[in-house]
């Protein structure tokens, strides 16, 4: 059985002489005390003490010498109980009881954070063990509750990016950490009277630690915001759009087929629900202005915003922290962290290496791995006579590093990356190929494969080259959360930039297999239920479409723009597709075949935004094309013919679209056979046709066909599967078989609930059209119940004007039932027509 505590006595392990007395007169006491002799530095290590210690104590006693801040883990346990204890008075009444700090020292100006601890220590210089144990004791009377009841000590409930564990080689920054805390703490406050939570931007130059610190004060701080962590990668290319639809995916809202302001207004809803929550934007571009700063901030006012960034253009907003160089004690803490020099003469070249990198964090860390296997004087005297190369490196990135001290770090990160094997060297180019954004494993590995002819062998390569770029602090495996799930590693801009420098841009094979390996992952987004996994290669894809200059890059662009046509984001896919058609114009020819794909999916993407004139324009162009050069029933004509047929339709002429539909449905079933996708399309499309033209036996007689066939092929729980049972549920209630409608109906909402969620607006369809067959048997209770549940959702995250927000606004005033108070008003007439089904297009890869 767990065993509670009074006290837990947090000490660094250099303290354990003069901490011990003090521990065995409170046990004299008979007070239960939680301590640990153990040193740990790691992350997870230090968490799970906090949880099984702390959070079991009612008191932290803190023998807080000039070594005790400097120790991560006493850090992390001291800032845990101050938030526990501010959680329980805000107004900080409750600190100085739960908190006890013992100063051995002559002065306080090494306790952090000042304003909490520097009037309430106790002095502990000569005084006897027994009285120390006296005052800790006195403050236990009457306590009550341990500080895991007042607050809860977990890990941090980590969305978005960055999902590592916490870096074991971070060092110091705490009066930074406490800085930030300060501002975003006094807005939490403010946040119970109802003001909103604020912003914090951390500037400073490249590679000193900004986003390790973030990362850091998330970890620590975390229960400082019990509605969860929030991390978002702003650097150049990077897309928000996809990131919070990764983020809303990851509070379990469906979001596959929303555009981005759809999926956005969903965040916002889902996270306004929310505790307290910290947004953390990291590396905003150092041109970023004013908007771009409000476009990447939280959504909503319980979100406080922690922005990382090279800019000092923005310090109108929020408060502006400038981080700097890291102090001597903490830059020889980490350079010494992997191997401590043995005698004076390493511990001189330990100063001197500092001195001459400045204190730079990620030259430190770099040079940190380097004297573990060079030793502290060969790798000083590497940086006492740096290459020519190292003066024209720190030429090349005067911008990002201190002055005076840029050669000797260009030459530490030369010299690391001159250590690595071929492997190694590959994996690094690639991280400069592709966007600063987390590499997903899998991709690496992918694209490893195919420069080595494909096999596990590019696999295990791939696995090797992180783990020697790791170790030489070049990169950072980034853990994912089993079976590949997220596994991914990170390379610093500074360390991609250093690279193209010296070994020059990557190789062209490089680019071809990344290409192609980005290709083949996106041929999976004609599935919504794949989308999810998808999200964390669209900057990587993004970075390689820059320029279009061969037709593989102009045919990933397309697949981009396809993703983006199936995910709802229409304005990016039509962006996207026009580029493609132009890059594949100019590369091949106005009448190639991939330049008339090109135009029939920009086509396919303008219809659905409901630019019907302008999609017909390039239907009947692409159409005549093709039939001139590839026949009537070559598969892309059929293609072009059916999309033309959904435009036509989509204008009225109904009777043009069915001639084409039929023409297209019995080529397919010729060339492709009946139980092929497309073919499949083509009766469903032309199905549609039928019902509007009041065909419902003509309509009905093919949606059977096609729902048999998709459950044999696609199987119950595929999108189009589900399509299909929604349509023929329609075509039996305008037949009157209201029994067989409604238990298709429900198969359809059970499913799409378990497939796409609660509030995807297919399922508030389902809802609604199952209200309709309800009202139909006279069950009016049954379809208020929906009603009631489906529509404050549509309203809340899609607003008045979807077709299924009106079609429930209207079912609720046929209904009887009041609607949400709102700004607009619902003028349609009762008797309301549910949505019906769904035509589609073809998007030709």
């Amino acid at each position: 059985m767990d065993r509670d505590y009074d006290i837990f006595f947090s000490y660094a392990h250099a303290d354990r002489d003069a901490a011990l007395p003090v521990i065995k007169a409170l046990k004299a006491r008979n007070l239960r005390v939680f301590h640990d002799e153990t040193e740990i530095t790691d992350g997870e290590s230090i968490r799970r003490r906090i949880m099984e210690g702390l959070g079991r104590a009612r008191m932290l006693v803190a023998w807080y010498s000039a070594t005790y801040p400097t120790r991560r883990a006493c850090q992390w346990e001291l800032t845990s109980a101050i938030i526990a204890a501010q959680h329980e008075f805000p107004d900080g009444r409750t600190v100085e009881r739960r908190i006890l700090a013992l100063n051995p020292e002559a002065g306080a100006g090494h306790l952090q954070p000042a304003d909490i601890l520097a009037k309430k220590y106790v002095d502990a210089r000569g005084a006897r063990a027994e009285a120390l144990a006296g005052r800790a004791a006195a403050l236990l009377e009457g306590l009550a509750g341990s500080f895991g009841e007042v607050q809860a000590l977990g890990g941090p409930l980590w969305h978005g990016g960055n999902p590592r564990a916490g870096s074991s080689r971070f060092v110091g920054r705490f009066p930074d950490m406490w800085r930030i805390d300060e501002r975003l703490s006094k807005n939490r406050i403010a946040l119970i009277t109802g003001d909103s939570v604020g912003l914090v931007q951390v500037q400073g130059m490249g590679g000193i630690g900004k986003t390790l610190l973030a990362e850091e004060y998330a970890r620590r701080f975390c229960a400082a915001y019990p509605g969860g962590i929030f991390w978002l990668d702003a650097g150049r290319g990077q897309d928000l759009g996809a990131q919070r639809q990764g983020i809303a995916e990851s509070l379990g809202s469906a979001t596959a087929g929303l555009g981005p302001d759809a999926v956005a207004g969903l965040l916002k809803g889902k996270l306004a629900e929310r505790e307290t929550y910290l947004w953390i934007v990291d590396d905003l571009p150092p041109d970023a202005g004013t908007a771009d700063l409000n476009a990447w901030s939280a959504p909503t006012a319980n979100g406080a915003t922690l922005v990382t960034t090279r800019s000092t253009a923005l310090a109108g907003s929020g408060f502006v922290h400038r981080l700097g160089l890291l102090s001597d004690d903490e830059a020889h803490e980490l350079l010494t962290s992997r191997r401590a020099p043995r005698n004076d003469v390493e511990r001189a070249a330990a100063r001197e290496i500092l001195a001459l990198l400045g204190n730079h964090a990620l030259a430190v860390d770099v040079a940190g791995a380097a004297v573990e296997m060079l030793g502290y004087q060969d790798f000083h005297d590497l940086l006492r006579d740096p290459a020519e190369d190292a003066t024209d490196l720190a030429a090349e990135l005067a911008d990002s590093l201190p002055t005076g001290h840029a050669q000797q770090i260009a030459a530490t990160l030369l010299a690391s990356i001159d250590r690595l094997d071929a492997a190694s060297l590959r994996l690094l180019h690639l991280a400069a190929l592709l966007a600063s954004a987390p590499i997903p494993r899998p991709l690496v590995a992918d694209v490893f494969a195919r420069l080595s002819g494909g096999g596990k062998a590019g696999t295990a390569e791939a696995a090797r080259a992180v783990k020697a770029a790791t170790r030489e602090a070049l990169a950072e495996h980034i853990p994912g959360d089993g079976e590949d799930a997220g596994d991914a590693v990170s390379v610093h801009v500074l360390v991609s930039r250093t690279l193209r420098f010296h070994k020059g841009e990557p190789p062209p094979a490089m680019r071809d297999a990344a290409v192609a390996a980005l290709i083949g992952a996106m041929e999976k987004a004609g599935d919504i239920r794949n989308h999810a996994a998808l999200l964390p290669l669209v900057p990587h894809a993004r970075a390689l479409t820059g320029d279009l200059p061969d037709v593989p890059t102009a045919a990933l662009l397309s697949r981009l723009g396809r993703f983006n046509s199936q995910r709802g984001a229409y304005a990016d896919a039509e962006a996207d597709l026009h580029r493609t058609f132009g890059a594949t114009k100019h590369l091949l020819g106005a009448e190639h075949p991939d330049t008339l794909t090109s135009m029939s999916n920009l086509a396919e993407t303008l219809r659905a935004q409901g630019d019907h004139g302008g999609a017909r324009e390039l239907q009947e162009q692409v159409l005549l094309l093709r039939r001139r050069m590839q026949g009537d029933e070559h598969p892309d004509t059929l293609i072009s013919m059916n999309n033309l047929a959904g435009t036509l339709g989509a204008q009225g002429d109904y009777d043009g679209a069915q001639a084409l539909q039929e023409q297209v449905l019995i080529l397919r079933l010729q060339v492709l056979g009946d139980e092929h996708p497309d073919t499949l399309t083509s009766m469903n499309n032309l199905a549609a046709t039928l019902w509007a033209q009041g065909d419902h036996g003509g309509a009905r007689e093919l949606q059977e066909q096609v729902l048999l066939l998709r459950r044999r092929v696609q199987g119950d729980e595929h999108p189009d599967t589900l399509i299909s049972m929604n349509n023929l549920a329609e075509t039996l209630r305008a037949q009157g078989e209201y029994d067989s409608a409604r238990a298709l109906q429900k198969q359809v909402l059970l499913l799409r609930r378990q497939v796409l969620g609660d509030e995807h607006p297919d399922t508030l369809a389902s809802m609604n059209n199952l209200a309709a067959t309800l009202s139909a048997q006279g069950d009016l209770l049954g379809a208020r119940t929906l009603v009631a549940e489906a529509l404050p959702v549509a309203l809340r995250k899609y607003g008045p004007e979807p077709r299924f927000s009106r079609a429930l606004i209207a079912w609720a005033k046929f209904l009887g039932l009041p609607l949400p108070a709102l700004s607009w008003s619902a003028t349609r007439t009762p008797h309301p027509h549910p949505p019906s089904f769904r035509a589609r297009g073809d998007h030709a890869r």
